[in-house]
């Protein structure tokens, strides 16, 4: 390791000794003390490697071997030196960038406000502008620590809060308060949410409309929010609006539709796909990179939007548009009418599942395939009854 360093401080020189016994130059540069690094034998030749002050001593060694020597490369401190003195203004050019780089690193230019849910960001961007956290300003005038107190302070909802700096940008990251809802006391109904048949009814406040058994229809009240004082003599006692309470559970009915083409087109991707970049400033759209679609082609087309993140607490939207044109091919498949129905039987029932509540007890489920005369349809119907509370709060005015 030591050797290695020597080495290239000193320089290196490789060259080519090349003649009639290049032997004899090898044991004249031994004679002579001179150390020799590597020796390669290529062919007839010997490619040899020494230190740059070794190699200014040959010349008499080549003479008296009668051989030629060819420099082939050379490496170390020295050979550096030589070209960054040729090259002066790339090196006052490369210190004069670093300077300036360095410099341009001690200042914030982006300020990131990240975390928020209910707190919008020009809260805090007062705050910490307030403080003199903004674009341009030097990192070593910023106190994170005031920052992050002023905006607890300032800001209840914030729970907790950091002030960052990565590079050129400083992020400042919010954690809120989870604040508890506190429960709606306003009068109010209870309504049904749905059509159905009464099953079960129990008011804990405010009066029932309906009994076991009864069909409803959707918004009809169930339970009415209003109460008596003392006993009831509704014919001669003003009723008190409350927020009714109680169970509704009633038996409902969904239906699912679904169609299945027994021969369909589909359209597979063959790998080969386009981009186009737009970039776009508030209403302006610029194109940066523009595709030219072969019109008797056949595309998909994926777009993604992204904010640029350096504009994202910036008054002006600045984001980038990338649309991606996937080649695609066309092909008929051909469906058995077995698996055509099995296909719509359950696109019919994810789309029944997806109407009823996880709450909802199923009490039935019917599958018909319809008979329905199409040489290309296969036709599925899905019923489901359930019971399931019904009940939804609807203010009094």
């Amino acid at each position: 390791m030591i050797s290695n360093i020597l080495n290239y401080i000193s320089g290196t020189v490789t060259i080519k000794v090349s003649g009639a016994m290049p032997e004899k130059f090898i044991n004249l540069c031994m004679l002579e003390k001179i150390n020799l690094l590597s020796i390669t034998k290529k062919n007839d030749d010997f490619i040899v490697c020494m230190r740059l002050y070794d190699f200014f001593s040959l010349r008499p060694l080549v003479r008296k071997s009668r051989n030629r020597i060819q420099v082939v490369d050379y490496a170390g401190l020295p050979f550096l030196t030589k070209r960054i003195k040729r090259r002066k203004m790339l090196v006052v050019g490369g210190v004069i960038f670093l300077t300036l780089l360095n410099i341009l690193m001690s200042y914030i230019w982006f300020v990131d406000i990240v975390g928020m849910n209910y707190i919008t960001a020009s809260q805090i961007k007062d705050v910490v502008y307030e403080q003199g956290l903004k674009p341009g300003v030097l990192k070593d005038t910023v106190s994170t620590k005031m920052i992050e107190n002023q905006i607890l302070l300032r800001i209840p909802e914030v729970a907790w809060v950091s002030v960052n700096f990565t590079g050129t940008r400083a992020v400042v990251e919010i954690v809120e308060k989870t604040m508890s809802k506190e429960p709606d006391k306003a009068p109010a109904h209870i309504i049904a949410a749905k059509d159905g048949i009464i099953t079960n009814i129990i008011a804990l406040a405010g009066q029932s409309t309906v009994k076991k058994g009864d069909t409803v229809k959707k918004g009809e009240i169930l339970i009415k929010g209003v109460a008596y004082d003392g006993k009831e003599d509704v014919n001669n006692i003003t009723p008190q609006l409350i927020r009714a309470n109680g169970i509704v559970k009633a038996r409902v009915w969904y239906e699912g539709y679904s169609e299945t083409e027994l021969v369909k087109t589909i359209h597979e991707r063959t790998g080969r796909q386009e981009t186009s970049v737009t970039l776009k400033v508030l209403q302006n759209e610029i194109l940066l990179k523009k595709v030219a679609l072969d019109p008797e082609r056949q595309f998909e087309v994926e777009v993604f939007n992204k904010k640029l993140s350096w504009w994202r607490n910036s008054d002006i939207a600045v984001e980038s548009i990338i649309s991606i044109y996937h080649e695609v091919n066309s092909k008929t498949i051909t469906l058995s009418i077995e698996d055509a129905r099995e296909y719509g039987k359950a696109k019919a029932l994810a789309e029944v599942q997806s109407l009823i509540p996880e709450t909802a007890h199923i009490l039935s489920r019917n599958i018909e395939v319809l008979q329905i005369p199409e040489n290309n349809l296969a036709r599925v119907k899905v019923n489901v009854e359930t019971v399931e509370d019904i009940g939804l709060f609807m203010n009094i005015p």
